[in-house]
C-alpha cells in the first residue's frame, strides 16, 4: 500500500474518531457534571462514537475465545494461612539481583517505544513510533523475601516497562514453575514501573494500520503473528533474563534485619484529576544483611506513586526515566542495591519545579529529580525507622472486569493487546477481562494491595466524589482499601503488577468517551473498581 492510500486511510478513519468530539464542548480537568442540554450532546455523541467503533469491531473475524474460565496455569494464591506473630526462631532472609533486558537489535526499527503513540506533529496511524538512541538502561530488579518460617518465599519482580499483561506475566512464571516448585515460592510479582520510554512490552504502540488491515487476516490464517508493538524477540529474551534474575535473587538470599521508613515528596507531585487525592511520601524497606563485611550490600526497597514521565511521552529514546537516576544515587550515596515499585498513580505526574534549572533540557531536569529523589532516600535519618518483624503473608485472587471500553474491545480483537479474556456472546464483543489481585503483610504495621492496573489513590486511601462533583451526578459510596485493612496497618500499594487493566477511575467520575481523556481511552470499564474492590475485600477484609 503506497503512502497516498495510508494517508486517505488515516485521514478517513481519524474522521470516525473525531466526529463525536465535534457535537459537545470540551470539558475541563475534574468539571462536575455537565448540564442536561450538554449532557444530552456528550450521551448521542458517545452512542455514535462507541456504536461506530463495535461496528468496527464486529466486521473483523478473530478466533473464538473460550466463554468461561477456571483457575489460570501458573497463578498462586499464595499462603493457605496467616501468621499474627513472628516464629520463635524467625528471621528475615532476603536475596536481591538484577539484569538488563536490552538486546542488540533494539534499534533495528522493529522495535517501538512505549508511552504516547507518536511523536509531535506525526499522525498516529502511519508514522511509527520506533527507538532512536539508547541513553541509559532498560532494567529487570528482583526481591525474594521470607520470614523463614516454611510458609514459602515470595517474589517482586519490577520491570522498566510501560505495562505487562496476565499472559505475559503467565509466561514469565511458567519459566519459573519447575524452580519455584523446588524452593517453595508461593507468590511471584511481576511489576511494571510504567516508563513512556521503554521499549514497548504492552502492545498497543505497534504499526497502527497494519494492526486494523492485515491482522484479521492474520487471526484467521496463522500465517504470520498480529503486528503489535511487542517484539517477539524481545519479549522471549525478556522472560528468559527475568526468569534468571529471580533464580538468581533466590539463591543469594540471606538472614538480615528489615526495617521501614517514610520521607514527604509531597512538592515533586502534580495530580492532574480530581479528587487530588494522592500519597505523598516515599516508602522505603531497607534490609541489613547480618553478614557484615566489606561485600555486604544493603537492600532497599522503595515505593511511591509517580507517572514516569520525565522524558516526555513523545521522544523516541530509551531511557529508564527518573528511577533509573534513584538508583544511580542510591548506589552512589549508600552502595545499596534498588528497587522501586510502582504505586497508586493514576494522574499523578511527577514536578520538577523543585529541581528545575532555567536554560536546563527536559532530559536534565528529570535526571536532576531521580537524583533527588535518591537523594531523599539516602538522607532519612536512623530515628525514623521503624523495626520491622519477621512476617510475611500473602494471598491472591483471580477475579474478572467487563470490557465496556470499545477501544479496547477492537485492541482484543487485532491481537495489539492480548490478554487473557472470555466472552460471553457468539459474537465476541461482549468480554470479560481475567486479571488478579493480592493482599500482603509485612510485619505487623504494613499491609500491601497488589493491583493489576493503575489505580485511583482514593479507592485506596478514602475520599472520593460526591454527586455534585462527580462527572455522571451521582455518588459512589464504598469502603476504601485502608479502611478494608483496618487502622492498625499503613496501607502500600504496588500497582501495575500481575497484569494491566489500564486506569481503574471511579466509576461516577468516567467522563464522556467523546472527549478523549487519557484516563477514559485507557480505562477497560466503569466497573472496574467496584470490582477490584469487592475481590481486595474478600481477601483482606477482617
Amino acid at each position: 500500500m503506497n503512502r497516498k492510500w495510508k494517508r486517505t486511510l488515516a485521514v478517513l478513519l481519524s474522521v470516525c474518531l473525531l466526529f463525536g468530539s465535534m457535537i459537545a464542548p470540551s470539558a475541563a480537568e475534574g468539571q462536575a457534571a455537565p448540564d442536561d442540554t450538554t449532557a444530552f450532546f456528550y450521551d448521542l455523541g458517545d452512542k455514535l462514537l462507541k456504536g461506530l467503533l463495535t461496528g468496527i469491531t464486529a466486521l473483523i473475524p478473530s478466533l473464538p475465545m473460550p466463554s468461561s474460565y477456571t483457575q489460570s496455569q501458573d497463578f498462586y494464591p499464595g499462603m493457605d494461612a496467616f501468621q499474627t506473630e513472628p516464629d520463635s526462631d524467625a528471621q528475615w532472609l532476603l536475596g536481591y539481583a538484577s539484569g538488563s533486558l536490552l538486546t542488540e537489535n533494539v534499534l533495528d526499527g522493529k522495535h517501538y517505544v512505549s508511552g504516547g503513540l507518536v511523536g509531535a506533529g506525526q499522525t498516529v496511524l502511519i508514522d511509527k513510533k520506533t527507538p532512536t538512541e539508547i541513553i541509559d538502561d532498560q532494567r529487570v530488579r528482583v526481591t525474594a523475601l521470607s520470614d523463614d518460617s516454611g510458609n514459602g518465599t515470595v517474589l517482586l519482580i519490577s520491570l522498566d516497562a510501560f505495562g505487562i499483561t496476565s499472559k505475559d506475566v503467565r509466561r514469565i512464571r511458567e519459566q519459573l514453575r519447575t524452580f519455584a516448585k523446588a524452593n517453595n515460592i508461593v507468590s511471584i510479582n511481576v511489576s511494571a514501573l510504567h516508563q513512556h520510554s521503554v521499549i514497548d512490552t504492552l502492545g498497543m504502540n505497534g504499526p497502527l494500520l497494519e494492526a486494523l488491515f492485515l491482522n484479521p487476516f492474520g487471526n484467521i490464517t496463522g500465517l504470520y503473528a498480529p503486528y503489535s508493538g511487542k517484539n517477539a524477540g524481545f519479549m522471549e529474551n525478556l522472560y528468559k533474563v527475568t526468569a534468571e534474575t529471580a533464580k538468581a535473587a533466590v539463591r543469594g538470599m540471606e538472614p538480615g534485619a528489615l526495617t521501614y521508613a517514610k520521607t514527604d515528596i509531597s512538592e515533586y507531585i502534580r495530580d492532574k484529576r480530581a479528587p487530588e487525592v494522592f500519597d505523598g511520601d516515599m516508602h522505603r524497606l531497607r534490609f541489613v544483611p547480618l553478614s557484615g563485611g566489606e561485600d555486604a550490600k544493603e537492600t532497599w526497597l522503595v515505593n511511591l506513586a509517580i507517572h514516569c514521565t520525565g522524558n516526555g511521552v513523545e521522544n523516541r529514546e530509551i531511557t529508564g526515566d527518573f528511577p533509573y537516576y534513584m538508583e544511580k544515587a542510591v548506589n552512589e550515596e549508600a552502595g545499596a542495591n534498588f528497587q522501586l515499585i510502582q504505586g497508586a498513580q493514576l494522574a499523578i505526574t511527577l514536578d520538577t519545579a523543585p529541581v528545575q534549572v532555567e536554560g536546563a533540557s527536559q532530559f536534565e531536569n528529570m535526571v536532576a529529580y531521580g537524583t533527588a529523589l535518591g537523594q531523599k532516600l539516602a538522607e532519612i535519618p536512623a530515628e525514623d525507622e521503624e523495626a520491622v518483624a519477621p512476617i510475611l503473608n500473602v494471598r491472591h485472587k483471580e477475579y474478572t472486569v467487563p470490557v465496556e471500553n470499545p477501544l479496547h474491545r477492537l485492541f482484543f480483537r487485532l491481537k495489539m493487546l492480548d490478554a487473557t479474556a472470555v466472552q460471553k456472546d457468539w459474537l465476541g464483543l461482549e468480554l470479560e477481562l481475567v486479571t488478579e489481585i493480592g493482599y500482603l503483610e509485612l510485619g505487623e504495621q504494613l499491609a500491601v494491595a497488589i493491583i493489576p492496573g493503575e489505580l485511583e489513590p482514593a479507592l485506596a486511601f478514602g475520599g472520593g466524589l460526591d454527586a455534585a462533583q462527580s462527572w455522571t451526578g451521582e455518588a459512589f459510596s464504598f469502603t476504601s482499601m485502608q479502611e478494608t485493612v483496618g487502622g492498625e496497618r499503613e496501607l502500600l500499594v504496588f500497582g501495575l503488577t500481575n497484569d494491566q487493566t489500564g486506569y481503574i477511575l471511579l466509576p461516577n467520575d468516567v467522563h464522556s468517551f467523546i472527549l478523549f481523556g487519557n484516563e477514559e481511552l485507557n480505562a477497560v470499564s466503569s466497573q472496574a473498581a467496584p470490582r477490584a474492590l469487592a475481590a481486595f475485600e474478600a481477601l483482606a477484609g477482617k
